[in-house]
This record gives C-alpha cells, sequence and structure tokens, in this order.
C-alpha cells in the first residue's frame, strides 16, 4: 500500500462489499442518531462477517471522530464532567491494551472476542442488571478499565458506558453529551494508538497495511453513517429510545450468534 495513493482499492472492496457495508452503516448511523450510542457496536458486529475487524475498526474510529465533532458545540453544556474525567483516565491506560490484543489475535479468534463481549453486554441489558444505589468509584473506575479495553478492541467501548449512565438515572440529554465528548476523545486516542504500534512494529502490521484501507472505507461511509445520523435525529421524536434500544440489544444477540457461527463453520 502506497501512502501517497491512499485511496488504493483493498483487496476485498467490491460492488457487493460496498453496497451491504453502506447499508450496514447506513443502519448503524440511524440508531446512532436516534439513541446516541450503538455505531460502531453494530458496524463491528455486521461489518465483521464479511471484513477483517483489523480493517473495520480503523474506520470506525474516523467516523465516530467526524460524527462527535459535528455534535459537539452543541452538546457541551451537558457533559457530565465528574464521570467524564474518570472514564478518560481509564481509557487512557485500557485503550493501547485493547489495541495490542486486536492486532495480536487472528480475525476468527477477534469475531468470537467481539460476538461474545456483545453477546454478554446485551444478555445483561434485556435482563435488565443494574447497580444497586448510586454510582460509587468502585463502578465508575470499573467502566472506565472495561470500556478503554473494549475501545481499543472494536471500538465498542461507548455501548458499555451507555449501558452504565442508562441504568444510574442521568438525564437523556446529561447521558448524549457526556458520550459525545466521550466518544470523541477515546477515538481519536485509540487510532493514534494504533498508527504508533504500527510504526514502532508493537503490533503484527504495518502502517502502510492500516493508512490505505482506513482512508479508503472512511471516505466511502461517511455519506451513508451522515444520512442516517440526520434520519434517526428526525425520528427521536417520533419513537421510543427505550423501545429500539431493546430492538437493536436483541439485534446484537442475533449477530453475535451468526458471527460465532460463521467462525465454527469455517472451522469444521
Amino acid at each position: 500500500m502506497n501512502l501517497l495513493n491512499p485511496f488504493t482499492l483493498p483487496d476485498n472492496a467490491n460492488a457487493m462489499s460496498l453496497l451491504l457495508s453502506s447499508l450496514v452503516v447506513l443502519f448503524a448511523g440511524f440508531v446512532r442518531g436516534l439513541t446516541g450510542f450503538g455505531f460502531s457496536a453494530l458496524c463491528v458486529s455486521c461489518l465483521s462477517v464479511f471484513l477483517p475487524p483489523a480493517q473495520v475498526v480503523p474506520a470506525l474510529f474516523v467516523l465516530e471522530i467526524l460524527a462527535s465533532i459535528s455534535l459537539l458545540k452543541t452538546c457541551w453544556p451537558d457533559v457530565h464532567w465528574s464521570w467524564l474525567r474518570v472514564l478518560l483516565v481509564g481509557n487512557l491506560v485500557f485503550i493501547p491494551l485493547g489495541v495490542l490484543t486486536q492486532q495480536s489475535l487472528t480475525a476468527d479468534t477477534l469475531r468470537l472476542l467481539i460476538a461474545g463481549v456483545i453477546g454478554v453486554i446485551a444478555l445483561a441489558q434485556l435482563q435488565g442488571l443494574r447497580p444497586q444505589g448510586p454510582p460509587g468509584k468502585a463502578l465508575q473506575w470499573g467502566t472506565s478499565m472495561l470500556s478503554g479495553w473494549l475501545n481499543g478492541l472494536a471500538a465498542i467501548g461507548g455501548i458499555a458506558v451507555a449501558m452504565v449512565f442508562n441504568q444510574t438515572r442521568l438525564a437523556p440529554a446529561v447521558m448524549r453529551a457526556s458520550l459525545v465528548v466521550f466518544f470523541l476523545f477515546t477515538d481519536l486516542f485509540a487510532l493514534l494508538c494504533l498508527a504508533l504500534m504500527a510504526h514502532l512494529a508493537i503490533v503484527p502490521t504495518s502502517l502502510h497495511d492500516i493508512s490505505g484501507p482506513t482512508a479508503f472505507w472512511s471516505a466511502a461511509w461517511l455519506p451513508a453513517m451522515l444520512l442516517g445520523i440526520w434520519l434517526g435525529h428526525r425520528q427521536s421524536a417520533h419513537i421510543s429510545a427505550d423501545h429500539f434500544r431493546r430492538l437493536v440489544q436483541l439485534l446484537l444477540l442475533v449477530i453475535a450468534a451468526l458471527m460465532a457461527g460463521r467462525v465454527i463453520s469455517d472451522g469444521a
């Protein structure tokens, strides 16, 4: 891959993969616009079925950064800074560990790990598991460390944070605003960590291998994401976000099962 020509088509880029992946990104953007989270989790779950997760995740970092920047001005006054400070510190430490995990595993092993993590989170929400009483330091720091590892692994740390936020009685505006700033920081930091680790040969891939696919898929998926976010935001006043979150949780369970089934069938 030549850095002077970063938009060279990846080997797995064809008309069918572009169409299917853009539809996934459009739907995930709609979910993000409607609920404030879930974009990366849905994209990783679906896109990793037919694209390598290590190629998908850096492009999602870029898209999440662009989505957060577009919302930053309106949400800044509502940010819950005491929660956010703890989350950012935990992510500073654990995002590099997640990136190292991501780049050290085979594609099928990573698919199984992502499927298991998303399945556990979705099951926990469907079962109504929630912390008892006001959030203490243990919950805050535990959430920050888990979300950091998940962000470095597959850009899905936000869904763990959203689950905790949703169960600790934060106002919807405060929850959405805090997640926007959280996504902006963590995805930018994770992308920089991945690039630095590749440059220093800490992970088994090169900066050339990351830069080309990331630039191509980010540009290809950006219009679908922005359209989805716009459509989701328009519908947020008319559709119950709680009902839609439950639908997304069920969908995540189905996708996690499909991903695990594909890996098992490939290995048979």
